[in-house]
């Protein structure tokens, strides 16, 4: 994997205009949950309202996530990952490595879009600031997740609804059952950054086996 193969993604990301779209929608969504049920929800249930907002922005950001990785990432499948791997002298997984990282990226920088929002929901609930930061960790695993599972069904897929779907689905379940399993913030975070990586490494070591040469 080279420099030259993730400014390549980074600037294919930067180019989509879906992204600022999409970036937009992010955080209106969380703005405006924080606006309006952070002032009822909490007098209705009795629950901190922070806590209804970190499970609120996880689920919201497992969504959002692979829909941004779906539109922005390079459309590089099948044969033309084998052309630009002959081309560029790259193996096919130093490709999607580059894919992936370089996407979590843009992602986690879309989370950092919505840390105004965050850090006026922990003051309304009297949280630290320092749970923002925590939680910030949890948004960058979730990004290396959410862009692995992308790229995976990107590659399995040309329908760009399709990859979408399939990514926000399985960064759902996956985002859920770590949710369920530990309420540590170190565990979870690095329960969903092992099944990104690993996702990674096994889509990395089929392209070197299946994308070696074009199809007939």
């Amino acid at each position: 994997m080279t420099f030259p193969l993730l400014t390549r993604e980074l600037l294919v990301s930067a180019r989509r205009s879906v992204l600022v779209a999409a970036v937009g929608t992010y955080v209106a969504l969380v703005a405006g949950f924080t606006l309006v049920w952070g002032l009822k929800l909490p007098m209705l249930t009795g629950v901190r309202f922070y806590e209804v907002f970190r499970v609120y922005h996880g689920g919201l950001l497992a969504i959002v996530m692979p829909w941004i990785a779906a539109r922005c990432q390079a459309a590089d499948r099948g044969d033309g990952i084998v052309t630009l791997s002959a081309l560029t002298a790259r193996r096919p997984s130093s490709i999607l490595f580059a894919k992936i990282l370089s996407l979590a990226g843009v992602l986690t920088l879309v989370a950092i879009a919505g840390a105004p929002a965050t850090i006026v929901a922990a003051k309304m609930s009297a949280m630290p600031v320092s749970v923002v930061f925590r939680d910030f960790a949890s948004a960058c695993s979730l990004a290396l997740l959410a862009s692995a599972v992308t790229v995976a069904w990107a590659i399995g897929t040309s329908d760009v609804m399709a990859t979408w779907i399939g990514g926000a689905a399985t960064t759902l379940a996956v985002f859920a059952v770590a949710s369920r399993w530990t309420s540590a913030p170190a565990v979870y975070d690095l329960s969903l950054a092992v099944v990104g990586l690993t996702v990674a490494a096994v889509v990395a070591t089929w392209s070197d086996r299946a994308l070696q040469y074009c199809h007939d």
